[in-house]
């Protein structure tokens, strides 16, 4: 009979399009995942990869295993989902997979995870930090159960139909400066007034590279960047020392550092919508309920509550 769990690793092997990103994506060793494809292969009796360049590519018979075999798989999911009902928090048990980005691990999942380990200690939930667009990726392909994602402004974040989300709320970003900096004492600040300054930023192709880049089209302009660094702790430091300004979130934010002052931009105002998404096939689930109304009530604290027009969901759980 043909290995299911392994069905699950040839799909990793087809989305990352290599051995070695699936293994990442899996949490298991490169030569773990070649020998669940080598299993399949001997099993089915075919051929289901070749090389392609320094990747892999699947072959006909191989796209065939992972279409028809990812129904199996679905089917499953969707079995296995909807076992645990009815529940209580503390009988919940087992474990969830989790992608999010960096400052939604900080500011909402790191909280969430205090409430959630008090109420369903049974509850077994590992994170790996992923930015949006890999985050929604991971969950699509099954290779995580449940995704935190954000979406700057109207900059757009493709989600596959079989993706459910929910709009958890608003974040908004400052421009960080020194305190000598002439706009320090401003109350507000707009992209016009930036157009000199020096930027440290997210590295480029990010999400919020991109968004910085869209911040300066109303001045038909483009960020002199001079710093590239994908954590915000280096930006924040950048900015202390006085040779850069930086577009930082709010939401995980540090403690700035006495000569970091953050100034409010507008004209747009720099938001972005956080997002919690999930397969429809996992829509059931106690676990992936339990922990979405726990994120729920964290973000109502740390976000300003996201506007309520028809259609901000594209869920049907809960």
């Amino acid at each position: 009979m043909i290995d299911v769990a392994a069905i699950a690793t040839l799909r990793a092997v087809s989305a990352r399009g290599s051995v070695v990103g699936a293994a990442q994506a899996l949490g298991f060793t490169p030569s773990a995942v070649s020998q669940q494809v080598k299993r399949l292969e001997r099993q089915t009796g075919a051929q289901l990869l070749e090389r392609f360049g320094r990747g892999v590519m699947l072959t006909e018979q191989g796209r065939r295993l992972v279409g028809e075999g990812g129904l199996i798989l679905d089917a499953l999911e969707r079995l296995e989902a909807g076992l645990g009902e009815p529940h209580s928090p503390e009988s919940l048990r087992g474990s969830l997979r989790v992608a999010a980005f960096s400052t939604g691990v900080r500011g909402l999942l790191a909280p969430a995870l205090v409430e959630l380990a008090r109420e369903a200690p049974r509850l077994q939930v590992t994170v790996v930090e992923q930015d949006p667009h890999e985050a929604v990726e991971l969950v699509a392909t099954g290779q995580v159960d449940i995704a935190l994602a954000h979406n700057w402004a109207d900059l757009p974040l493709p989600i596959p139909e079989h993706v459910e989300w929910v709009t958890l709320g608003i974040d908004r970003a400052d421009v960080l400066v020194h305190a000598d900096h002439p706009i320090a004492q401003r109350e507000a600040v707009t992209p016009a007034e930036l157009a000199g300054e020096r930027w440290a930023c997210a590295p480029a192709g990010s999400v919020c590279h991109t968004w910085l880049t869209h911040l300066y089209d109303g001045i038909g302009a483009t960020p002199d960047i001079r710093y590239w660094a994908g954590e915000f702790s280096s930006h924040v430091v950048l900015v202390e020392h006085g040779v850069a300004v930086s577009l930082v979130p709010r939401l995980g934010r540090e403690i700035l550092p006495a000569q970091v002052v953050a100034v409010p931009v507008t004209d747009p105002v720099p938001t972005r919508r956080v997002q919690l998404l999930w397969r429809r096939t996992m829509a059931p689930s106690p676990a992936i309920q339990e922990l979405r109304a726990t994120l729920e009530r964290v973000a109502g604290r740390a976000l300003a509550p996201a506007p309520l027009p028809a259609g901000r969901t594209r869920s049907t759980a809960g």
